[in-house]
């Protein structure tokens, strides 16, 4: 009864080690890290850039993509506050808040995207950017 149990368990391995290893590709592509500039400022271009990044892929309609950069940029907001300790506390704050903002519009747009609603991701989209400029504001020099 042992060998047949085994021999059973042998198979199923065997059958489920493509889909296995298929599912840690996924999984891999899932948990991509994305690089962080060492200063606020590298931040700020990095958020640009795949923030225009995100728009090119809204607007190619190509929204099961938009994940990747929507990830990217709470990735990179989520890094500010750390290399910001030189701003106001009052500033600092303000960040922290809208940080948490950029990480559900993240998941907003993730949502969006995979559900291929365009007029959802674009709303979103345009949340996020209204989101960011009120983060770079923060940055801007005292007049």
């Amino acid at each position: 009864m042992k060998h047949s149990t085994f021999k059973a368990l042998g198979l199923a391995v065997a059958l489920s080690g493509p889909l296995f290893l298929a599912s840690l590709a996924v999984a891999a592509e899932a948990v991509e890290k994305t690089a962080i500039p060492e200063t606020a400022d590298a931040i700020l271009q990095a958020i640009d850039a795949k923030s225009a990044e995100l728009k090119k892929t809204i607007d190619s309609g190509s929204l099961d993509a938009v994940h990747h950069q929507a990830f990217a940029i709470r990735d990179l907001a989520a890094a500010l506050p750390a290399k910001s300790a030189s701003l106001p506390a009052d500033k600092l704050a303000k960040i922290k808040g809208n940080v948490k903002f950029v990480a559900t519009l993240a998941e907003r747009l993730d949502a969006t995207g995979d559900a291929k609603n365009v007029a959802g991701t674009k709303s979103n989209y345009a949340k996020l950017t209204t989101v960011l400029t009120s983060i770079r504001s923060n940055y801007a020099p005292a007049k």
